[in-house]
């Protein structure tokens, strides 16, 4: 059976005893499916993988997610798996807290990322425990985000806020503007329920939210700025220094990562697949 141990006070396991490159049986895999949900982020360190078994992997948690607009930037055969590489002509992307895809209507469940080649020094990744982070707002607080919205579009992940992006992409030969031109902006509730624990966490993503709702622009700015230095609180946080071999699965629903951006010019090399839905379905409205 895997063993399981924590890796900080906040949030986090690491996942030992178990070869993901081999079907998991039935018993391993509710071992793992509890302590995904118990710790929002697991890691299987050494695993020796290839992207079919990332895949088998990865879809034992949900449908896999296949986004039009970066299909330049995945593997070939493989749409739901994209590469994510970096280098000295190709430095990092975006770089700062952001959950993924929160610009779209349905967010992916979870993101699972496999490191093929790390830097030597440098390239961490950061997680925050938004349950926490909710938990850790006064009452008051609490009660007037659980009525609240907020806009999220993401085309503003991709604009002049976060260029590197932009450029990113404009690298594989995908415009921006044509793919995100007619998109439109969705909106979440800012404090959501996790379908599984059924616990309360806070939702918003820097990169793609541009308001909340029914709020005046300074209003919304005054909060947002809030919220986006609470999240930071070093007691809400784990940070993953990666090794070659390392696969790692976080919860999106509960959870904002940051890629950190300091190892620019040194290799790093990643595959990565979102998890759209599971079994539990979607999330819910505090």
């Amino acid at each position: 059976m895997p063993t399981v141990e924590p890796v900080s006070p906040a949030l986090g396991a690491r996942v030992t005893d178990v070869d993901l490159s081999q079907e998991l049986t039935e018993r391993q895999w509710e071992e793992i499916r509890e302590a995904f949900h118990r710790h929002s982020v697991l890691v299987f360190p050494g695993q020796t993988l290839s992207i079919e078994d990332q895949k088998r992997f990865s879809r034992r948690f949900g449908d896999l997610l296949v986004h039009e607009h970066l299909l330049p930037m995945t593997v070939e055969g493989y749409p739901e798996c994209m590469r994510l590489h970096n280098d000295a002509d190709n430095p990092p992307g975006l770089n700062t807290w952001h959950t993924d895809n929160s610009g779209w209507p349905d967010p992916p469940l979870g993101t699972v990322l496999y490191a093929k080649t790390t830097p030597a020094i440098g390239g961490d990744t950061l997680f925050s425990n938004m349950y926490l982070a909710y938990e850790k707002l006064s009452p008051p607080m609490q009660e007037m985000l659980g009525r609240l919205t907020a806009t999220h579009d993401a085309k503003k992940a991709f604009g002049e806020d976060y260029p590197e992006l932009g450029e990113m992409l404009k690298k594989k030969s995908i415009e921006v503007d044509e793919r995100f031109g007619g998109g439109k902006a969705v909106h979440h509730p800012i404090i959501r329920t996790h379908p599984e624990t059924k616990r309360k966490a806070l939702y918003i993503s820097a990169p793609y939210v541009t308001s909340i709702d029914g709020l005046s622009a300074a209003e919304g700015r005054a909060i947002l700025d809030f919220l986006y230095r609470h999240i930071e609180t070093n007691e809400f946080v784990y940070r993953h220094r990666w090794q070659p071999g390392d696969l790692l699965i976080w919860d999106n629903r509960c959870l904002q990562h940051y890629a950190v951006a300091d190892y620019h010019p040194h290799e790093r090399l990643m595959y990565r697949m979102n998890i759209l839905r599971g079994e539990e379905g979607r999330w819910t409205t505090s």
